[in-house]
């Protein structure tokens, strides 16, 4: 016979003992080999109808290395969409320089130039997409950053005082995620502010009262922000401290600034001692073993908004792009000069276009990679795994119960049809009643 516990109500339940039930979900979910088991009352698969943000879903680049022709013919994330107009026009210009020396107007000048001037493009377009390519990756290792930070933050504060199993600590341990996932998912949306102009704390998943406090700890606010009334900027409380004239994109990176406070804030409310019936062995190491993760997320923020805020120099990038335009588009010219066959003329200026051009749009898409163009991040979707694996890490101590009522208050308002239908959608199918209780689990026989 397994031993299945009774989950306490609350925002969120706990299995019965210390520790929570170790017995795995498919067995909780009435999946174990024999004896008696409980069904679960909530459904899990009623949140996929609930969006957590009206963002475009990125289609990622995916190829085989070891397919050679899917590689090359692949157009999904390939520059040959931009590329190949340039290079039809400049097969195009090579036929019609080449006729025209064949007809007695002979515009075509000697190679020696270009070949000089070769070695001064292929330089900058390299330098260019060396550059870009690191700080690509240095991005990229801050996102990872960010989502470790996030997941052993959670386990940490869940670790340390899955001992107490009390009502204030069940949601302790629940707002602690809630903060983590709030300042995760503002980070995320921040990050694209440039590419989707979405303000930042407008998310699904912050709730009214946390987008009010957003606006009052910001020097400017968009009016009607949440609810999309009116238009423009206005002043805040706060406004009047600002040293200077502040736009939405400063305040873009300020939000989690903010955000970061209110989960060090959160983290340390239990000192108050009426939350936590138990008591830290060592409790400024234990305190500062979980703030020092939020200090690691904010150190990968500010590595993420150097790089956002922090472009290519423009004078390296208008010598390169300069260069790469004219050093191209005179080619015909130049190799026009002595050329006797034709077709395999226009097959080198169609070639070299696209090597030239191709790098150029390459370095110029490594540039932001937080959007939905083809070769960015799927910044968002790897954070709701981050989010996900933090739902898994409150059931295992506090239960299903726990999980269910943190994976609501993520789910955001999104209107999903009529308001009895989204009543039943928010209650009904997860097994709540309307108070946000849980109803008891029924038993069966197996």
């Amino acid at each position: 016979m397994n031993a299945i516990h009774e989950q306490e109500p609350l925002a969120g339940g706990s299995d019965s003992g210390q520790y929570g039930s170790l017995s795995s979900p498919l067995q909780q979910r009435g999946k174990s080999t024999g004896g008696r088991h409980r069904r679960a009352p909530s459904d899990w698969s009623a949140f996929e109808s609930t969006a957590t943000s009206t963002r475009e879903e990125i289609r990622e680049v995916t190829y085989d290395d070891r397919n050679h022709v899917s590689v090359v013919l692949q157009m999904h994330g390939s520059v040959w969409p931009h590329v190949l107009p340039f290079c039809l026009f400049n097969v195009v210009l090579t036929v019609g320089v080449f006729y025209l020396r064949e007809a007695g107007i002979d515009i075509t000048v000697a190679p020696v130039g270009h070949k000089f001037m070769g070695i001064v493009v292929s330089f900058l377009l390299v330098q260019a997409a060396n550059i870009e390519y690191g700080r690509f990756m240095e991005a990229r290792k801050h996102l990872s950053d960010c989502y470790r930070s996030c997941q052993e933050l959670v386990q940490f504060a869940v670790i340390l005082t899955m001992s107490d199993s009390s009502e204030g600590a069940k949601q302790w341990r629940q707002n602690i995620a809630y903060r983590t996932i709030l300042l995760l998912r503002v980070t995320m949306a921040c990050l694209e502010y440039q590419s989707s102009g979405e303000i930042p704390w407008d998310v699904n998943e912050m709730s009214a009262e946390d987008k009010v406090d957003m606006e009052e700890a910001l020097m400017v606010s968009e009016r009607g922000c949440g609810d999309h009334r009116g238009g423009g900027r206005q002043k805040t409380r706060v406004g009047k401290w600002a040293h200077g004239k502040r736009s939405m994109s400063d305040e873009a990176f300020r939000a989690p600034v903010v955000l970061a406070y209110n989960l060090r804030r959160e983290i340390m409310s239990q000192r108050s001692g009426d939350i936590l019936q138990m008591k830290w062995k060592h409790p400024c190491n234990e305190e500062i073993r979980i703030s020092d993760y939020v200090m690691h997320f904010m150190t990968a923020f500010h590595g993420l908004k150097k790089l956002t805020t922090t472009p290519l120099p423009f004078p390296l990038v208008q010598m390169a792009r300069t260069f790469t335009f004219f050093w191209v588009f005179t080619l015909p010219f130049a190799l026009c000069h002595k050329a006797v066959f034709l077709i395999q003329l226009c097959f080198t200026v169609f070639f070299i276009t696209y090597g030239f051009l191709g790098l150029m749009y390459v370095t110029m898409d490594l540039q932001d990679p937080f959007g939905d163009d083809p070769t960015d991040f799927d910044d968002l979707g790897m954070a709701q795994i981050v989010f996900e694996d933090i739902y898994i890490t409150l059931y295992k101590v506090d239960g299903e119960h726990s999980a269910v009522g943190l994976r609501k208050r993520v789910a955001g308002r999104v209107s999903r049809g009529s308001a009895l239908q989204n009543f039943h959608d928010d209650y009904g199918d997860l097994g709540l009643k309307p108070s946000g209780s849980m109803e008891p689990e029924q038993e069966v026989r197996g």
